[in-house]
């Protein structure tokens, strides 16, 4: 288990995209709202229902951060079976999370996730490097 931390703060908005263990299921791209309080996590995901043509999927999720380290469980609103939890380690510029999901017992596969910049971010950024 991870302990709390403060290094980096989390949160924000975060794009990603989950793949599964083998090519039989396309890549499924998210979108997730992380609230990290001192390196304990809270927040919601959704995505597109690729595999069914459902309306899109919404979870919460709660977890933890120290250092690079992150852990976190998505529950899947809607009666869902199965909790996902995901381990992954934060980029040393705090802007990307790689790791792994599992469901326990079923399967795990990879997942990336990369925040997204605020609009004056992205305009500084730009600037600075002009």
């Amino acid at each position: 288990m991870v302990k709390p931390g403060k290094e980096g703060d989390l949160s924000g908005r975060w794009a990603g995209v989950y793949v599964y263990p083998d090519d039989d299921y396309p890549p499924t791209p998210f979108t997730a709202e992380l609230v990290d309080d001192g390196g304990v996590l809270t927040g919601w995901t959704q995505e597109p229902d690729l595999l069914d043509g459902g309306p899109d999927i919404h979870a919460t999720l709660e977890g933890q951060h120290a250092g690079s380290a992150v852990v976190f469980t998505k529950f899947p609103a809607g009666g869902q079976l199965h909790t996902i939890d995901y381990q992954g380690d934060v980029a040393a510029d705090g802007r990307q999370i790689i790791g792994r999901w599992i469901i326990y017992g079923e399967w795990s596969g990879a997942f990336r996730m990369q925040r997204r910049l605020a609009p004056t971010e992205t305009a500084l950024e730009r600037a600075a490097s002009a």
